[in-house]
Formats: structure tokens, sequence, C-alpha cells
């Protein structure tokens, strides 16, 4: 990226600045992973839930039935719970996390 170091002067050459991110550290790491685990795991079992509670759900036993319905809606709201109060903490953390900003300067070129 080149950015403008300045008003520009007569017979300089513009000086050429870089922008990076500093690579996260091993605490910005790991908050990254849990970050996209949270993200994408809970919807996952939540779809793996509904589906594997259909049979017991359906079944011809009253009893069965309601211990999977109560057993179901039971794990939904952990999941629920999990990934809506999970994904905008880490969220935050995550962005907390970033390395830091390096702003590179290219020596300018020999006259």
């Amino acid at each position: 990226m080149r950015l403008p170091s300045g008003p520009p002067s007569l017979g300089q050459p513009e000086t050429l600045r870089f922008e990076a991110r500093a690579p996260r550290g091993l605490f910005g790491r790991i908050v990254k992973w849990l970050f996209w685990l949270v993200l994408l795991v809970p919807p996952i079992l939540m779809t793996a839930t509904c589906a594997g509670l259909q049979t017991y759900v359906l079944s011809e036993d009253v009893e069965v039935a309601a211990g999977a319905l109560m057993f179901g809606a039971g794990v939904l709201g952990v999941l629920w719970t999990l990934w809506l109060a999970g994904v905008p903490s880490l969220g935050l953390l995550m962005l907390l996390t970033r390395g830091r900003k390096l702003v590179i300067q290219a020596p300018p070129p020999p006259a």
C-alpha cells in the first residue's frame, strides 16, 4: 500500500510506507480457535440433536416422547445459550488479541 508521506516537495521522491500486523501471540491464537469452534460446532450439534431425537419424539410411547422432548429442549437451550453468549464475547476477545499494527517505511531511493 502506497501512502503519501506528506506534501510533495520539489525534487524529492515519495517515501513508501507499508502497514502490516504482527502475528498473534499464544493466547490470541487460542482465542481465535475457540471463536471458530464456538461459531461452527453448536449449530452442527443443534441439527444433530433435532435429527437424532426425531425417532424418540415420534414414538408410540407417550412417556418416551415427552422425555425426549424435554431432553431435546434442554440441550437446545444450552447450545443456544453457549452459541449466543460465546460468539460476541470471543469475537471481542479475538479483536482485542490481534497483533500490533506495524508501519514499515522503506528508505528513499538514492538520488
